[in-house]
């Protein structure tokens, strides 16, 4: 699988990636025409290691409500007591998935961000705290979950890492470039 990166190169995914961009296309396939309507043409990392910015471009960009509606902090699947800003999860509308993906690395899962599947006893821990937004650009950074719980285990993003940004069903992955 290639994909067509924001420096317009391209690039071989690892194994994983190519497994759950699989799995994100046939959740995509069931969803409704809300979720269709969503474009994402490009994905961008700026920022910093402990404080990565992540931008959004493409159309019918909505924000879906948080859900749970409280933050992660202390919930009964996420008992951490997040200091600052824990920003929020949004069930299945809108996440972040990232994976390690060094020279050396097994290219394992490394987090989530932002995604709540209660089926699953799952609510990441570190939510997605909005900066901007608009129906073309969504720009955001993680909750302080991020660096106060996993900044040594299992670690935080680096240059060449691979993320992947789920809205609404529509998806972009892309190699993490601190601009």
């Amino acid at each position: 699988m290639k994909l067509r990166l924001t420096s317009r190169r391209s690039v071989a995914l690892p194994i994983v990636l190519t497994f759950c961009a699989a799995v994100a296309v046939s959740d995509r396939a069931g969803a409704t025409s809300r979720a269709a309507a969503a474009t994402i043409s490009s994905l961008t990392v700026s920022g910093s290691a402990a404080r990565p910015i992540f931008t959004v471009v493409g159309r019918g960009l909505t924000l879906p409500p948080a859900n749970p509606k409280k933050s992660p902090s202390n919930q009964p699947l996420c008992p951490l007591a997040i200091s600052g800003n824990a920003g929020f999860d949004y069930g299945t509308q809108f996440y972040l998935v990232g994976w390690d993906a060094q020279m050396g690395d097994a290219n394992n899962q490394l987090y989530a961000a932002g995604r709540y599947r209660p089926g699953l006893n799952e609510l990441d821990c570190i939510g997605i705290v909005v900066l901007t937004h608009t129906p073309a650009r969504i720009t955001f950074t993680f909750g302080r979950a991020y660096v106060q719980y996993y900044r040594a285990k299992p670690r935080l993003l680096e240059n060449g890492d691979v993320i992947e940004v789920v809205l609404r069903g529509a998806s972009f992955a892309t190699v993490v470039h601190f601009h």
